[in-house]
């Protein structure tokens, strides 16, 4: 098995990356991570990442790219990103953009299937990471994003799960790491926390445990209600290069003190785990 490495989102630290990112990559580097996964490149050109990134001592493990944006220009994507540093590229979907079973849905995958073909050729895995709307059963029991990767998983597509999302969205993230275990090489460990899951009824806004909303709230990972002891197991068996330490708003809170705490609790669990 090969060694686990750590990585911090810079969603939770857009504001301050959007200012300087490379002090951000800086301060992470000295929590202890050993990457950043991007959303975008903050202005900056990709030979700037790449050696803002090696000077910090810090990994550019990858970016969220929008498919429509992909599919634009997919080499120039590419070719951007193999310069910065990248090995993963997330392609991503948003709510309502693609309806399972209807003809573009079709033609989406077929674009999908190229985009995959031209990252695994020029060396980078192409992502798929879930939110909450993706992983939400249908009442014919399929999800969006459960159709995705069946569809494309056999095409080289791999799997980004986000397990705070899975619980925020009452779906089974044991199931999904046991069902996808080939393809989860990437794992984000979000958390989160509710008073009462069944009252939280639209997507969480800036209010801490916001009582309109089934007292929801984004904790640091482990501080939450996703079950990471009898997870981490099964995140485990799926051999990852990466564990993504993701929790989305700290809010009144030092977001690095946080990213720290998350980072401390995960590596501890992985030792208590056995590896």
């Amino acid at each position: 098995m090969a060694t686990i490495l750590y990585g911090s989102p810079t969603f939770i630290l857009r504001k301050e990356a959007e200012k300087d990112l490379f002090a951000v990559t800086a301060k992470l580097a000295a929590l202890g991570y050993n990457g950043v996964e991007l959303l975008g490149f903050f202005g900056k050109k990709p030979a700037e990442i790449r050696a803002g990134f090696a000077a910090s001592g810090i990994a550019a493990m990858g970016d969220h790219v929008p498919i429509k944006d992909f599919l634009s220009d997919p080499g120039k994507v590419i070719n951007e990103h193999l310069e910065a540093g990248c090995k993963y590229l997330t392609i991503a979907h948003q709510e309502g953009q693609f309806k399972p079973g209807a003809s573009e849905w079709l033609a989406m995958l077929d674009d999908m299937r190229s985009l995959i073909g031209k990252c695994r050729a020029a060396g980078i895995t192409p992502l798929y990471h879930n939110h909450g709307w993706d992983v939400r059963a249908e009442p014919d029991g399929a999800s969006y994003a459960g159709t995705l990767l069946d569809a494309l998983v056999k095409d080289g597509l791999c799997f980004e799960p986000d397990l705070g999302w899975m619980v925020y969205s009452s779906a089974c993230p044991a199931d999904y790491l046991r069902r996808y275990r080939e393809a989860c090489k990437v794992l984000h460990l979000k958390d989160v926390y509710a008073d009462d899951y069944a009252r939280v009824t639209r997507a969480p806004g800036d209010v801490k445990r916001d009582p309109s909303n089934g007292g929801f709230e984004f904790r640091p990972t482990g501080y939450g209600t996703v079950n990471f002891p009898q997870l981490m197991p099964l995140c485990l068996a799926c051999d990852p290069e990466w564990l993504i330490i993701d929790h989305d708003l700290s809010y009144e809170r030092d977001p690095y003190a946080d990213m720290k705490l998350s980072l401390d609790y995960v590596k501890n669990l992985v030792q208590i785990t056995g590896r």
